[in-house]
């Protein structure tokens, strides 16, 4: 009774989505390189160091400290955009699958509509943002009671 879907040979847009998709998932798999990780290091002028109480000395600990809160304000936003991209990606990568998925299913239907105008009329049509899940929960239970009685896989 199952009939192999057949995918179309010409390349979508859907198709494409879904190769970037991939490519995407691909390279976020990779760990985040972060070229900022590095610990800071301040060079030193030719002049010797000042007295630890020294203007001079108190500037270079509040331009070190600045640079460190940079750093790690960069880093933060690094790794925060990689993970959006990430969660981006997946979003994608279900709408893709669901979509695909939805594809087959109208192209099965169309098929099979014997099976479904029966089942129509037993149950009541599903009427796209009216039916209620718990209709819906019933149309599909008796579908496969039927498909797994067509399959005598129920005695």
């Amino acid at each position: 009774m199952s009939v192999p879907f057949v995918p179309p040979v010409v390349q979508t847009e859907k198709d494409s989505a879904l190769k970037y998709s991939k490519t995407l998932t691909e390279h976020l798999k990779k760990p985040c390189i972060n070229l900022i990780s590095r610990p800071l290091t301040v060079k030193r002028a030719c002049p010797p160091p000042s007295p630890p109480n020294s203007p001079r000395q108190h500037g270079q600990r509040l331009l070190v400290s600045q640079q460190q809160q940079q750093w790690q304000l960069l880093r933060h936003h690094s790794q925060r955009i990689h993970q959006m991209a990430a969660s981006y990606v997946q979003v994608t990568s279900n709408f893709l699958y669901a979509t695909e998925v939805w594809d087959q299913a109208e192209q099965l239907s169309k098929e099979q509509k014997d099976f479904f105008f029966e089942l129509d009329k037993v149950m009541g049509p599903l009427i796209f943002n009216t039916s209620s899940m718990t209709e819906l929960v019933r149309y599909t239970r008796q579908g496969l009671h039927w498909l797994r009685l067509d399959a005598k896989l129920i005695p």
